[in-house]
């Protein structure tokens, strides 16, 4: 008889803790609507972030992003981030709240930059000046055409923020052999690529100072 209560009140409390912690119990569902990617259970609609928002890292797994009747993506929490407002499938891509605004790169404060060959971290820039350096350079810098010659070297640079510990600000850091002359003004060698918004900004050697060159490219 004592067995069975406490088998009841077991069942009772996982219940409620399904009931009350949607992620553990992994029941959340996702449809594209008129409203975007929406939670019916939870009266949430989500959107894409751009791509150049990349998670950091996959936590528990909290439900199912449905495309079609037979293709979904699961779903998961990130670090620092409360599911209802902020979710990564399991392609490291940002969804979030329709309700809210993803932070620009300033607004991220970046402090450390992780330069990435092939998706692997090959070099740390973790001088918080000089990281605040590039960001200011490339948001408060006029775009140009992105060149159509092919780069010395190409890496992948992730701006990492204490304040969004969740995600990354992702762009191409793309360096050319010799200066970029366009109408008899010169760019310099070094720029900043957002392949999705097409936006390429002239830096300055910050990038290429931290990179170990006597490395081979890979």
């Amino acid at each position: 008889m004592k067995m069975n209560l406490k088998k009841t009140l077991l069942i009772g409390i996982t219940t409620i803790l399904c009931a009350t912690s949607l992620a553990s119990c992994g029941s959340v569902k996702l449809q594209s609507g008129e409203n975007g990617l929406y939670d019916k259970k939870n009266d949430i609609s989500y959107s894409h972030a751009s791509p150049v928002y990349e998670a950091t890292s996959l936590l528990k797994e909290y439900g199912k992003l449905a495309v079609t009747d037979s293709e979904s993506y699961t779903l998961f929490t990130i670090p620092g981030a409360d599911p209802t407002e902020m979710l990564a499938t399991e392609d490291f891509n940002i969804i979030y709240a329709s309700s809210m605004d993803m932070p620009t790169l300033s607004e991220m404060a970046p402090s450390v930059l992780r330069i990435c060959k092939n998706s692997i971290e090959t070099t740390r820039l973790d001088d918080a000046d000089a990281v605040a350096a590039l960001v200011k350079e490339y948001t408060e810098g006029v775009s140009i055409p992105y060149p159509g010659t092919t780069p010395v070297r190409s890496y992948k640079v992730r701006f990492e923020s204490l304040r969004y510990a969740g995600f990354y600000y992702t762009l191409t850091y793309v360096e050319y052999a010799e200066d970029l002359i366009i109408d008899e003004t010169n760019h310099g060698k070094y720029f900043l690529y957002n392949a999705f918004d097409k936006r390429c900004v002239p830096v300055g050697d910050g990038i290429h100072a931290a990179l170990d060159l006597t490395q081979p490219e890979a």
